[in-house]
C-alpha cells in the first residue's frame, strides 16, 4: 500500500482585533491557524486540530469558524478540531476569536486596592499592629502595580504579555483569596517579621565558549529558582528574564558574541525570598496549646498529646534551622523544607481543633441532658397534677378551664377582702361616735372562772 505523505503545519498568530492605544486592553483577541496539504497531486481530508490554550473554557471561544470545541481527557485541555477538504498545496487559514482572559483589568486592581484600604482602616486605632499592617498593604499594592504595569508596557505584544500573566497567576489568584478576607492585614500584621527586609543572595553564573579556534554566538538561557519573579531580580546583569510555561519558572535570556574559548562570569543579586517568616509560628503553637489543655481528661487527649508532640517537634526545627547561614541552594532547600514543616504543623492545630470541637460538644450534650432531666422531673410533678384533677373532675382540665379557674379565685379573694373592709370600717365608726369628749375609755374587766360547787 502506497503510504500518503500530508504535512500539515500550523502557524499561531496573536493579535488585537480592534486598533487601541498602549494602554487600554481589548476585551477580544483572534488567533490565526494556517494549515498547508504538503502533497502536489493528491487532494486530501485533513484533520485539523489545535489545543487551546490552557486558560481558554468553550465560553471564551467567540467563533470557531468550522472548527468544533472538544476537550481531551488525558491532556486535560480543550481543543478545536474537524476535517477539511484540501486542494493539492493549497493551505487555509482559520480565523479563531477568543475573549482575552491574559490580563487582569485595572479595575480589579482599584477594588482589591480598595479593599485593602478598607481593611486597614479597621485596624488604624491599633498602635501596635497598624504599622505591620500598612507595610503588607504597599507591598502587595506595589506586586499589583508591578503587574498592571507589565500588562501595559506588553499592549503590543501578546506572546509577552500571555507570558507575564502566566508567570505571575499564582501570586494574582493569592491576592484575591487573601484580599477579601476582612481580617487578613490584621492576620499578616501578627505574625510579619521584617528582621530580614532588604537582604540579597547572589547567583553565580559562567559561561564559555567551547571552541578554541573560532568566536561564536552564545544563546544564554539560565533557570532561576521557581519562586523568583522579574521584580525579585535586583541587578540581571543585561539579561532579559523570561517565562517558561512548562516548567513554571523565571530564565535569564541573552545572546552575545564570545572570542574563541573566552570564559564570562555573571553575578546576578536577587532578593532574599527565601526567609522563613518565624513570627507565624508562635500563633499556631497557642493555638494548639489551648486545644491540648482543654481535652485533657477527654477521649482524645492521648491522640491529641500524639499531634500536639509532633507539632512541636516541627516548630523546632523550623526556628532552629532558618538561623543557618548556608550556601545559597542550602538556604533555598531549608526555605522549602520549613514549608512543608509548616504546612504540616498547620494541619496537625486543625486537628486538635476538630478534636476540641467534638470534646466541646460532648461536654454541651452531657450539660443540655442534665438540664432536660429537671425538666423530666417538673413534668412529674405536673402528671400528679393531672392526674388528680382527672380524679376530681373525670378528665383533664383544659387551657380556658383553667384561665377561668384563676380568674375566678382571684375575683373571689377581691370581692371577700373589700367587703371585709367595709364592715370592718363601719363597725369601727359606730364605736367612736359613742365616745363623749374628755372621756376616758373604760376597761372592761377579765370576766371571773365560774365558782366550783360543794358537793
Amino acid at each position: 500500500m502506497k503510504k500518503n505523505h500530508i504535512f500539515l503545519r500550523f502557524i499561531f498568530l496573536f493579535f488585537l482585533l480592534i486598533s487601541l492605544p498602549v494602554s487600554v486592553f481589548a476585551a477580544e483577541l483572534s488567533i490565526n491557524l494556517i494549515a498547508l496539504n504538503a502533497s502536489e497531486t493528491e487532494a486530501k481530508e485533513i484533520d485539523v486540530k489545535y489545543y487551546l490554550p490552557k486558560e481558554l473554557e468553550p465560553s471564551d471561544v467567540l467563533d470557531s469558524g468550522e472548527l468544533k470545541v472538544d476537550y481531551d481527557v488525558d491532556k486535560m485541555l480543550y481543543y478545536l478540531n474537524g476535517k477539511v477538504k484540501f486542494q493539492p498545496k493549497e493551505s487555509k487559514t482559520f480565523k479563531i476569536r477568543v475573549n482575552d482572559v491574559w490580563m487582569i483589568t485595572p479595575e480589579e486592581i482599584s477594588i482589591l486596592k480598595q479593599n485593602m484600604d478598607g481593611n486597614l482602616s479597621l485596624i488604624e486605632q491599633n498602635a501596635e499592629l497598624y504599622p505591620n499592617a500598612k507595610r503588607e498593604r504597599d507591598k502587595i499594592s506595589d506586586q499589583l502595580d508591578v503587574i498592571l504595569a507589565q500588562q501595559q508596557s506588553y499592549s503590543e505584544n501578546i506572546e509577552r504579555r500571555i507570558e507575564q500573566y502566566r508567570a505571575y497567576a499564582g501570586l494574582v489568584e493569592k491576592i484575591r483569596k487573601r484580599i477579601y478576607d476582612p481580617n487578613f492585614l490584621e492576620k499578616e500584621a501578627q505574625t510579619q517579621d521584617d528582621g530580614d527586609a532588604g537582604k540579597t543572595i547572589k547567583l553565580v553564573l559562567e559561561v564559555k565558549n567551547p571552541s578554541e579556534l573560532e568566536e561564536k554566538t552564545v544563546k544564554h538561557k539560565h533557570f532561576l529558582p521557581a519562586e523568583v519573579r522579574e521584580e525579585d531580580v535586583v541587578d540581571k546583569q543585561g539579561f532579559d528574564i523570561r517565562y517558561d510555561e512548562k516548567k513554571s519558572k523565571s530564565f535569564l535570556s541573552k545572546e552575545e558574541l564570545f572570542k574563541p574559548n573566552e570564559s564570562k562570569k555573571y553575578e546576578i543579586i536577587i532578593k532574599d525570598i527565601w526567609r522563613f517568616p518565624v513570627a507565624k509560628l508562635d500563633p499556631m503553637e497557642k493555638r494548639a496549646n489551648d486545644a491540648i489543655e482543654e481535652m485533657k481528661d477527654s477521649a482524645y487527649a492521648s491522640s491529641g498529646q500524639y499531634l500536639y508532640d509532633m507539632m512541636i517537634k516541627q516548630l523546632q526545627l523550623i526556628r532552629e534551622t532558618q538561623d543557618q547561614n548556608l550556601p545559597p541552594d542550602q538556604h533555598i532547600g531549608i526555605f522549602r523544607t520549613n514549608q512543608r514543616r509548616f504546612e504540616d504543623v498547620k494541619l496537625a492545630v486543625e486537628r486538635l481543633e476538630q478534636m476540641l470541637a467534638i470534646v466541646r460538644a460532648k461536654k454541651l450534650e452531657q450539660l443540655e441532658g442534665s438540664k432536660v432531666k429537671n425538666v423530666l422531673k417538673r413534668l412529674q410533678a405536673l402528671r400528679g397534677l393531672q392526674a388528680l384533677s382527672e380524679a376530681i373532675f373525670k378528665k383533664g382540665i383544659s387551657v380556658t378551664m383553667t384561665w377561668r379557674i384563676i380568674f375566678g379565685a382571684i375575683i373571689f379573694v377581691a370581692l371577700f377582702t373589700t367587703l371585709h373592709f367595709i364592715i370592718w370600717s363601719r363597725r369601727s365608726g359606730r364605736m367612736a361616735d359613742g365616745i363623749k369628749a374628755g372621756e376616758e375609755i373604760k376597761v372592761v374587766p377579765k370576766p371571773a372562772p365560774p365558782k366550783k360547787e360543794d358537793k
